[in-house]
This record gives C-alpha cells, structure tokens and sequence, in this order.
C-alpha cells in the first residue's frame, strides 16, 4: 500500500488539502466496492495536531506530527494562501522534512501555489515548475534557479511534480 502525506501547513488552502485526500480516499473506496483491497494509506500530516485556517474559521486535525512520519512514497504541499514570502517564512519547519522525504525516494507535489514552499527546498533548483498564472512572476523573482513554465498546468521533474490550476 503506497503511503500518502498531504502536509497541511500555516496559511494553506483549506480545498487543496480536502480534495487530494478525498480523492485517493475515493479511489480505496472504489477498489474496495470492486472486492479489492485499498491502494493508498492517506494521512493528513502537520507541524502541529490541529492547524487553523482562514483565520480560523476552519480546523483541520491532522492524523500524524511530521517527526513521527519516517518514510512515506507521495508528499503532497496543497496551495498557500496570502502573502507568499509570509507563508513560506511560517512553514519553514517543514523543509528539511520535505527534502529528506525526496532523499529516500519519495515523490513530492505541490498543487498551484504550493510551488512556493517546494521551491524553498532548493528541490526545484534548475528544473521546470508550474503555479498560478497570477503568481508566476513572483515565483521566478523568489527563486530566480526554477525555469517557471507558462501555460503549463502540470509540470513532472524526476521525482516531483507541481501543478496549477486556473480558475
């Protein structure tokens, strides 16, 4: 069974956390209706047990801290929200985890502008990566060393993907 981190960070989407877990849940719920057994182990993961959102209309539990998650196969970084430098800077703990998930094989996504906080690993130095048409130059000034596509809605480097979707 493929384990599954969505990380649910300061300043984050509360969407692009809740529907990558329903869809990988939904897809379990599928094998299983067809007699066969769940591909996907799903955890919500965070710095803290309870993250807050939307200045704090929303809570979201987490399943399990970052520290106690040792090996995992998909990262998934959901979109930020607000001022990008601000939500990186609050979700800096998070980094070395990230790139030691990539060092032991693990494939890391971001979603839309998630791509900042992946491109603050140093991960997307030198390699494509897609966002947010409306973010896409403050992507390239934050982090001039990623080749920022335009037009793009998914972006696959060895081992990370970055996506965005338009509204």
């Amino acid at each position: 069974m493929k384990q599954v981190s969505i990380l649910v960070p300061e300043s984050s989407v509360l969407q692009a956390i809740a529907d990558p877990q329903y869809l990988f849940c939904a897809v379990n719920e599928f094998m299983i209706i067809n007699g066969k057994k769940p591909l996907f182990e799903v955890k919500l993961i965070g710095l803290k047990r309870s993250v807050t959102l939307n200045e704090g209309l929303y809570t979201v539990n987490t399943h399990q801290l970052l520290q106690d998650v040792n090996k995992t196969d998909l990262v998934i970084i959901p979109a930020l929200f607000g001022d990008m430098k601000s939500a990186v800077a609050k979700n800096q703990e998070m980094l070395p985890w990230i790139i030691n998930q990539y060092k032991d094989g693990a494939e890391i996504a971001s979603l839309c502008v998630g791509a900042f906080l992946l491109a603050s690993t140093g991960l997307l130095d030198g390699k494509r990566c897609s966002t947010h048409w409306g973010f896409q130059n403050q992507l390239r000034q934050m982090f001039p060393s990623v080749k920022v596509v335009s037009g793009s809605i998914i972006v696959y480097n060895a081992g990370h993907w970055a996506t965005h979707f338009a509204a």
